[in-house]
């Protein structure tokens, strides 16, 4: 009877509003956060998907605030949520392996296994420090184009940036993998 007297929007955990989207992720912040480390031992990707997956409820707020949320479904919802985000992130770098494995076959077509592994583990270093130099606009565009896989137009409705601007980034991004990695003769 209460909460049907209240005025609408005016509940404290109304998501659409920044106070009820504030109040929720001050709740489930350290849960988030918790269960990804749980998944990935790693503090840095693990704040990394929390933020992504906060960042993805602000932008959706009007479509989940029209769900009808009962006490502990934004837990539910929440562990659901890093599940399907750390999924996506092994997902990509088992991609981004499968990739470089390829090119390392390619270019080295040596029965030593050892050897190989060796060289994809620098090749894979040396690529993963490229791509860190590069300018953080940059480095997001080309990992979302080269690690998940995302097209042009789904990359400029994610990043509100034109066409244009994407394709220059990955240019840019992978002119400067060809210049840093002229040992591993990538084309």
């Amino acid at each position: 009877m209460f909460l049907s007297k209240r005025k609408k929007g005016s509940h404290k955990s109304d998501i659409r509003t920044e106070a009820g989207f504030t109040a929720i992720y001050e709740q489930y912040v350290e849960f988030v956060y918790s269960v990804c480390y749980r998944y990935l031992g790693d503090v840095n990707l693990s704040e990394d998907i929390a933020s992504k997956i906060f960042t993805s409820i602000w932008e959706r707020r009007d479509t989940l605030y029209k769900e009808t949320w009962k006490e502990g479904s934004w837990r539910r919802y929440l562990a659901k949520a890093v599940k399907h985000k750390v999924y996506d992130y092994f997902r990509s770098q088992e991609q981004s392996d499968n990739y470089l494995s390829t090119v390392v076959r390619k270019l080295h077509p040596s029965e030593n296994t050892t050897e190989r592994q060796v060289y994809l583990g620098e090749l894979t270093d040396q690529v993963s420090h490229c791509i860190g130099q590069l300018p953080p606009k940059c480095r997001e565009v080309f990992l979302l184009s080269r690690e998940q896989g995302l097209s042009h137009k789904e990359i400029s409705e994610i990043l509100s940036i034109s066409d244009n601007a994407i394709k220059k980034h990955i240019t840019k991004a992978l002119n400067h993998l060809r210049e840093n990695l002229t040992d591993y003769s990538l084309p």
